[in-house]
């Protein structure tokens, strides 16, 4: 399963965060393996989420994501490789939560635009690989258009869309966006209610009330993302929120249940209709044998 996290506007609705929170969740108490990856390179990105500054410093240094993550990854396909060993994906992975959420770092490469080309060009062969070892693939999408950015949002299974409550932003986005509505989950970030509220939107944009959720802004999860402990945030508040978390974790909670209904939902439809078409298949060729 695929999920692309993607917003039409960059550092301004919670992408970074809701991905690496709804990725912790399932990790840690839905006890399932994700991968977690990013195309793009930001100051806050899906590691400065997880990993206190000490740490991401010493991991950084030496070139060791050149040698491993996704940068490795995309040299094997470049030689030839179809089939990567999951020892190997993990090799070039960055662990936590107990073994079962991984990230795939990339390089601090001078040109970006190489590397989005690279990922672009491979991301079917790189999707394939991931999904057979892990029950989720989060992605971090780049907010502007790009190769991969495409290429991510054409193969998501479902793409959780991030927006606020600016009337710009939203226009901005249901006028020129359209195209992959049908598999779209809308956050609402940094929500406060009384401008532009859910209702509203629901009503003005035709949004299936199971597809949108308004996730308020939390300052103890602020706080966590910028000191590298969200996943830690998670653990600690996901069953019993302190008070001043609560209604950002029952919001939490709400959208992960939503994100992963309409995913499933939409993978039980894809196998009726192979099932379908294999029947429909087989019965053709019985008849022409006749």
């Amino acid at each position: 399963m695929k999920i692309a996290f993607w917003s039409n506007v960059r550092g301004q609705c919670g992408t970074t965060l809701h991905t690496t929170c709804m990725a912790s969740i399932q990790a840690l108490f839905d006890k399932e393996k994700v991968v977690l990856m990013e195309n793009h390179q930001h100051v806050v990105n899906i590691e400065t989420c997880l990993c206190n500054s000490m740490k991401r410093e010493v991991v950084c240094e030496g070139g060791t994501y050149n040698a491993y993550g996704l940068e490795s990854i995309m040299d094997r396909f470049s030689r030839g490789y179809n089939v990567i060993e999951e020892a190997y994906v993990k090799k070039c992975a960055v662990t936590y939560g107990n073994d079962r959420m991984f990230y795939l770092p990339h390089g601090h490469l001078s040109n970006m635009d190489l590397f989005d080309y690279q990922l672009g060009k491979n991301m079917e062969k790189l999707f394939d690989v991931l999904e057979s070892y892990f029950d989720t693939v989060y992605i971090d999408t780049f907010a502007a258009e790009s190769f991969s950015t495409k290429a991510i949002l054409e193969a998501a299974d479902i793409v959780v869309v991030n927006l606020n409550q600016n009337s710009s932003v939203l226009a901005h986005f249901f006028n020129n966006f359209s195209s992959f509505r049908y598999k779209s989950v809308y956050l609402i970030g940094n929500y406060y209610k009384g401008y532009n509220t859910v209702e509203e939107l629901r009503r003005k944009y035709q949004i299936d009330k199971r597809r949108v959720f308004a996730i308020p802004y939390c300052m103890e999860a602020a706080e966590s993302e910028s000191r590298g402990c969200i996943s830690n945030f998670i653990n600690r508040n996901y069953l019993s929120p302190s008070m001043d978390n609560r209604e950002f974790i029952e919001a939490l909670k709400d959208a992960y249940i939503g994100i992963m209904s309409c995913a499933y939902e939409k993978q039980e439809r894809h196998s009726s209709y192979i099932y379908r078409s294999s029947v429909s298949s087989l019965s053709s060729r019985a008849l022409s044998l006749m």
